[in-house]
């Protein structure tokens, strides 16, 4: 059995657990950082402590249902610690804000989409019209500049303007989120 492997020691058990599950964790952790690159650090600290705590390990029945048990918590642990960090919540919310899709789109309730656009719709005029440009668009700052004939500071301070709303926005999202999510955890435990 993988888990018995594990837990002595043997390295080549320890590699196949891993190749085997840390796409499917890294997707999972994914879903609760929103970013990458945090998500890469976190998978990794998650089986490295799987892999320094195996010798203390409990009998379980399923490694797999275990090893998301490990990755919900780790995952929710960092969610806690990101949520008094500045830096980490920094970066989860720009994260949130800039991997939003038409895939990812479809998860978000219409609400939540009519929330946001009520929210830039109190923006001016012309920093809605930049923000589209720059955000829908993907156009430059240069390209939005010469469109509008304003300089590339002036859409840079529309840009400032337009994503301190949304990171505001979103910032009380992730509060609101975390604290259902310590609720939903204390009522767990």
């Amino acid at each position: 059995m993988l888990l018995s492997r594990i837990r002595n020691g043997e390295e080549a058990a320890f590699s196949e657990f891993y190749g085997q599950y840390r796409n499917v964790v890294h997707r999972f952790v994914l879903k609760y950082v929103k970013c990458p690159d945090l998500s890469d650090d976190l998978t990794q600290d998650i089986f490295v402590r799987f892999w320094e705590s195996r010798s203390e390990m409990p009998e379980i029945q399923s490694l797999k249902s275990y090893l998301f048990i490990v990755a919900r918590n780790a995952a929710f642990g960092f969610l806690k610690k990101a949520s008094v960090q500045e830096n980490l919540k920094e970066k989860i919310i720009l994260s949130a804000v800039t991997s939003c899709n038409p895939t990812e789109d479809h998860l978000l309730s219409a609400e939540y989409l009519d929330h946001l656009k009520m929210l830039m719709d109190t923006l001016p005029t012309q920093t809605q019209k930049i923000f589209q440009l720059c955000r829908e668009e993907e156009k430059s700052y240069q390209e939005v500049s010469d469109m509008l004939g304003i300089s590339k500071d002036a859409v840079k301070k529309h840009m400032v303007r337009s994503m301190k709303l949304l990171r505001l926005t979103i910032q009380n999202v992730l509060h609101m989120l975390l604290s259902l999510t310590f609720l939903v955890i204390s009522i767990l435990h």
